[in-house]
């Protein structure tokens, strides 16, 4: 059976990833991933018409990874906290076979304000699109905040998975655990309706 061609994003994205791991991000050019991707100019600004967008399109793969397999969000509370874990690890182990890559990426991007500016919307994006698929807030003050908070148990975590060698990502799951118990915790402490399902509709 023939395999369905890529889409210009993923070509882009694995050009993109391709050529960070020959030469870094911050020589990177939107002419060099094109020529790796076989596309025009044309069709890549079509698609991504300032570098940092490569980074907002391979989040966004790797978000929809992350649910892929995902069922509907459960009621239960510890199984919708279950859920997230399991959703915001699954995102880990989307990235796991392009580590170098993404290790690369950060150092580099973290040193370009323009870049991180450009990335900060998506990664609101991205938290409350993963809270929404286990359960919790996404849209309003709620889910603005509790994307945020993601936001943090991500980067706080990120720092174990980019070192780590254990089988299994174990010591990645284990800080995540711990992350994400606190903030989920604190989220829950705060004055407001209890954290749930029904809170994804609320518009403020």
């Amino acid at each position: 059976m023939a395999k369905t061609p890529k889409t210009p994003s993923d070509r882009l994205i694995d050009a993109m990833l391709a050529c960070v791991g020959e030469q870094g991000w911050r020589g990177l050019s939107l002419d060099d991933v094109a020529a790796r991707a076989k596309l025009s100019a044309a069709q890549t600004y079509a698609v991504c018409p300032v570098r940092a967008e490569f980074l907002n399109m391979y989040a966004r793969r790797v978000d929809l990874a992350a649910v892929a397999d995902m069922g509907p969000a459960p009621e239960d509370p510890e199984a919708r906290y279950d859920l997230l874990l399991d959703i915001m690890m699954q995102r880990f182990e989307a990235l796991e076979p392009d580590r170098q890559a993404v290790k690369s990426i950060i150092e580099d991007a973290i040193r370009e304000p323009e870049t991180v500016l450009h990335l900060l919307p998506q990664s609101q994006r991205s938290f409350a699109f993963l809270a929404g698929a286990a359960g919790y807030p996404d849209r309003g003050a709620r889910g603005c905040l509790f994307a945020k908070a993601l936001a943090g148990v991500w980067l706080a975590t990120q720092r174990v998975w980019l070192r780590d060698e254990s089988a299994g990502l174990a010591e990645t799951m284990a800080a995540l655990d711990k992350n994400l118990r606190r903030a989920v915790e604190t989220f829950a402490s705060l004055p407001g309706r209890p954290l749930g399902p029904q809170m994804a509709t609320d518009a403020a």
